[in-house]
């Protein structure tokens, strides 16, 4: 050993010597394993299908919500309503969808036919060949009196077909009397007139006048028209009333003919005529 050497070098030496410097440790490669397998791309989630189970109870749980899409994704389509019976718990309702079929418009109330367009009482001055016709409008026909002036027969026939005929020498067949106690239709100082305010009690009447002579009609407003016959003959003047309207036609007529067969012609037969008394006691 050298003289040199201290004491404590001597140490170090000899611990240098003892203590061996370890190997480093080498790095063992790990076994290398199969890489999984991609998992495969989610599918976008289905619209829930129609519950067409039976709740008996319990709340229904529902389906969580899809995730909102972003504002340029088309719309979702709505979910199908539960075609399900719920008998309990707070099962939130199916929205309503519309109905396929389209709304039905009512259909619109039938009309009555109107009847063919016809001068009126403002229009007409003669009733002639050429203007037979005249048509008055409903206030026309439902207010005041009709006068028909020159008549020597007036006949009528009521909506229950009661008939009956007046001349200057009577009456013959049924007449008509008003609630108020006055004639529907009689003569008046020589004017036939038409009690207007229950017109709707007359169907039909006749308007007979003499040889040569007019018929002059006037109304309540101030209106008036004449009938006249050119060949000579009696001018004879029909009236219907259609719905709320009074038509006065002149008819025409070969020549001057017996009262009777003018009847018989027009279809009027009266009515005969029955007394009503008291029933007889014994």
């Amino acid at each position: 050993m050298p003289l040199n050497t201290s004491p404590v070098r001597r140490d170090i030496d000899y611990l240098r010597r003892r203590v061996k410097p370890r190997p480093a440790p080498v790095a063992q490669a790990e076994p290398v394993a199969s890489a999984p397998a991609a998992p495969p791309p989610a599918t976008p989630a289905a619209s829930a299908a129609p519950s067409t189970g039976l709740t008996l109870g319990g709340p229904s749980t529902p389906a969580a919500a899809p995730p909102a899409p972003a504002a340029s994704a088309a719309p979702s389509a709505p979910s199908a309503p539960s075609t399900g019976l719920s008998l309990g718990g707070s099962s939130s309702p199916a929205p309503a969808t519309p109905s396929g079929h389209p709304a039905t418009t009512p259909a619109a109330a039938p009309t009555t036919p109107q009847p063919f367009p016809a001068p009126t009482a403002e229009e007409v001055r003669v009733l002639e060949d050429e203007t037979p016709l005249v048509r008055l409008d409903p206030r026309q026909s439902a207010i005041g009196s009709l006068i028909v002036g020159g008549a020597t027969a007036i006949v009528w026939e009521t909506v229950e077909l009661v008939t009956g005929v007046a001349t200057a020498d009577g009456i013959d067949g049924t007449p008509v009397t008003t609630p108020g106690n006055r004639p529907l239709l009689g003569f008046d100082g020589g004017d036939a007139i038409l009690a207007l305010r229950h017109v709707h009690l007359i169907r039909r009447a006749l308007f007979v006048g003499a040889a040569g002579r007019p018929l002059t009609v006037q109304l309540f407003d101030g209106e008036s028209f004449a009938a006249a016959d050119d060949t000579g003959a009696p001018p004879v003047v029909s009236l219907l009333r259609i719905g709320s309207r009074l038509e006065l036609r002149l008819e025409p007529l070969p020549a001057e003919i017996p009262l009777q067969t003018l009847l018989q012609q027009f279809g009027f037969e009266p009515t005969p005529y029955v007394v009503a008394r008291e029933p007889r006691r014994r």
